[in-house]
């Protein structure tokens, strides 16, 4: 599954991006005959099927302030030990949004009318559902790629591994090798 983006013109002549969330589905060459002879169609055929609307794009691609991680909260290796999955997650994330611009009140993110509830794992305009766009490749953050970060509390194997860091890069959150190391071994050792 993944997520597109299509832009959309609405009557007043605006147009907006809306966030799909698509499910790829590759089928097999199929064989045909041609006289007695055996042929595969030249290529294969992918089928999108759309399973939902995720809601409008707001872009915050352009990072308005540098966070030294180590300088705010120190060793990323004492935060992590001291922390549990949940609250390492809303601190990168919330370093991520402040770095874009976003102000903290309570427990909610906000800028320009989005909230970004990490208790809940919300993010919405005042109206409906939105999706966030922190990088130019990739970075959303949205209900649902919230809500399968969170979901991540252990990791057991190389495969749950690669997911976690799968799922990291589809935030925008950038960790080092080392950093990575250090939340991957964190994870492993909660088991």
């Amino acid at each position: 599954m993944f997520i597109r983006v299509k832009k959309v013109k609405k009557r007043s002549g605006k147009t907006y991006e809306y966030a799909h969330l698509v499910n790829g589905v590759w089928k097999r060459r199929k064989l045909f005959y041609s006289g007695n002879v055996k042929k595969f169609r030249k290529y294969n055929n992918s089928v999108h099927k759309y399973s939902g609307l995720l809601g409008r794009v707001y872009r915050f691609e352009k990072i308005k302030k540098e966070i030294d991680f180590d300088a705010v909260f120190g060793r990323f290796q004492d935060f992590v030990d001291k922390n549990d999955a949940n609250k390492i997650y809303k601190v990168l994330i919330g370093c991520e949004l402040f770095s874009r611009g976003f102000l903290k009140r309570g427990d909610i993110w906000f800028r320009n009318g989005l909230f970004v509830d990490l208790n809940r794992l919300v993010v919405h305009d005042s109206k409906k559902d939105a999706v966030i766009k922190l990088k130019s490749f990739g970075g959303y953050l949205c209900n649902l790629t919230l809500q399968e970060l969170f979901n991540i509390k252990k990791i057991e194997n190389r495969y749950d591994g690669i997911y976690l860091m799968k799922k990291i890069r589809s935030f925008g959150i950038t960790l080092s090798a080392d950093q990575f190391f250090i939340l991957a071994d964190k994870l492993l050792r909660e088991n």
